[in-house]
């Protein structure tokens, strides 16, 4: 067995350096004070490792190898070492990839317990506190103890609107059940279960997970954003990822489409057309979508973003209502 450097010297038995090697490879090279005694490291040798410099300090009672370098995910797990946490808020939602990781990092601890931390640590670390955390609220990302994305979604459903706007979240919500990180149905039913213990976060969470359910899961941010404009202007919402057919033949599959008008919308992203065989198949996507009798408008990522009124005001005209005043 490789042994991680700095762990074994010959004073320990082999059971103790393969418990405490495990836990390091495991743990990004880190490990707490509480594991090596329970590995069976005595106190007298965490300290002649620390002295000597194998095991780096880098929290109260939390060790790195001096051999493994330092990293973001080393950090997070280190400070869930440190006070006994679990990885939550801003950094679940980086663990699990739906937006970067932040230099503070989030941990959820247990009500019932007393966290102190040194001055030179507590710049960054955010505690939080929980009486219920259980089993199927945490999962593991790369290694770290992590709240699971539907916890991690209702914990920033209690950060609305001090760290982020209700659009946000909407939108992380919608990024995760678009990535097949959490589905609907599971959300609704962990809404229910923590809505009954009163639990914070639910309000913001619901009205999220309603506006997913209202708008339907879009493919893309841009969809979302085009949606979330003509609600806003007060139009009637556009059914999303709709199949169109023509004489009984498939035709494509659009972003927003009424039901009450023959008019389709289309958003238009900076990666949509990057070669000529691109551009070519979509105007021959757009021919049979008019031939089949549709009114086809197309939203470029900067329109959307940057003239929202000229999209309501297309839109109207379109489906021929007057322009809200909004607009």
């Amino acid at each position: 067995m490789t042994v991680t450097p700095g762990v074994d010297d010959g004073t320990m038995d082999p059971t103790t350096t393969a418990t405490i090697t495990g836990l390091m490879r495991r743990q990004h090279g880190h490990v707490s004070r509480d594991q090596l005694l329970r590995a069976g490291m005595p106190r007298s040798t965490i300290r002649r490792r620390q002295h000597r410099g194998d095991l780096v300090r880098v929290g109260r009672r939390t060790w790195r190898a001096a051999s493994t370098p330092a990293s973001a995910e080393g950090r997070v797990l280190a400070m869930c070492l440190d006070v006994d946490g679990i990885a939550s808020h801003w950094t679940a939602a980086g663990l699990h990839g739906l937006v970067p990781l932040r230099p503070v990092v989030d941990v959820t601890v247990a009500r019932r317990r007393s966290v102190w931390i040194p001055p030179e640590v507590a710049a960054g670390v955010r505690i939080h506190t929980s009486t219920d955390l259980p089993p199927g609220d945490i999962t593991s990302v790369g290694g770290v103890p992590t709240t699971s994305v539907a916890r991690t979604l209702m914990a920033l459903g209690a950060l609305v609107p001090r760290e982020l706007e209700q659009r946000d979240l909407a939108e992380l919500l919608s990024q995760a059940c678009d990535g097949g990180l959490a589905t609907e149905r599971w959300l609704f039913w962990l809404l229910e279960q923590r809505r009954r213990r009163g639990r914070i976060g639910t309000i913001a969470f619901e009205e999220a997970l309603a506006a997913r359910v209202r708008l339907g899961p879009t493919e893309s941010w841009l969809e979302r954003e085009t949606l979330r404009i003509l609600e806003e202007a007060g139009l009637p919402l556009p059914r999303v990822q709709q199949r169109v057919e023509r004489k009984g033949r498939f035709v494509g599959r659009v972003d927003l489409r009424y039901d009450q008008w023959p008019v389709v919308i289309e958003s238009l992203g900076y990666a949509t057309h990057r070669s000529r065989s691109d551009m070519e198949r979509d105007t021959r996507r757009v021919n049979a979508l008019q031939l089949a009798g549709l009114t086809v408008l197309q939203f470029s990522y900067d329109q959307v973003v940057r003239d929202p009124v000229s999209v309501v005001t297309d839109v109207a005209e379109a489906i021929g209502l007057a322009v809200p005043r909004a607009a």
